[in-house]
């Protein structure tokens, strides 16, 4: 009989030659926040690298992650600015440097250097302001803080 891999024959329980379906796969995480409370999730069925990511997410925000807030938009600081404007139009979003340097240029009507952009993005993603994910040549960036109201209730 030949193996196929991660798959399960199904010819001998259907009478249907040759046919095939996928494993459910079962992914399970583990993990305890800074007070000790301990987590488990667990997804079974057809699980995604996505899926997996949202858990990994999920994870980092009841980690703690989630109650950090993002810097203050000082408008008088090109920092500032990039900030107001990930806050207005980017919440929720993904975006990359470049979006963001086009935005500041129309909004401000000045040049900002598509490597400071990149730096500032990065510099709040160390600090657990963003998330960032490789995407081809780039990186795409996104909010990962939670406004006090959506925070749940302990």
């Amino acid at each position: 009989m030949p193996t196929v891999h991660k798959f399960t024959l199904v010819e001998a329980l259907s009478g249907l030659p040759g046919a095939t379906i996928p494993l459910q796969k079962r992914v399970k995480v583990e993990f305890q926040d800074d007070n000790g409370a301990k987590y488990t999730l667990a997804v079974e069925g057809r699980v995604s690298r996505e899926k997996v990511l949202r858990i990994l997410d999920l994870m980092e925000l009841v980690e703690g992650n989630a109650g950090m807030k993002a810097p203050e938009a000082d408008s008088s600081t090109s920092f500032g600015r990039v900030m107001k404007i990930i806050e207005e139009a980017y919440a929720g979003k993904e975006f990359s440097s470049a979006d963001i340097a086009r935005d500041y240029e129309e909004q401000q009507g000045e040049h900002i250097g598509l490597s400071t952009v990149s730096t500032y993005l990065s510099r709040l993603s160390e600090r657990g302001v963003l998330k960032r994910q490789k995407f081809g040549n780039s990186w795409v960036y996104r909010t990962i803080y939670l406004q006090a109201d959506q925070l749940p209730s302990r």
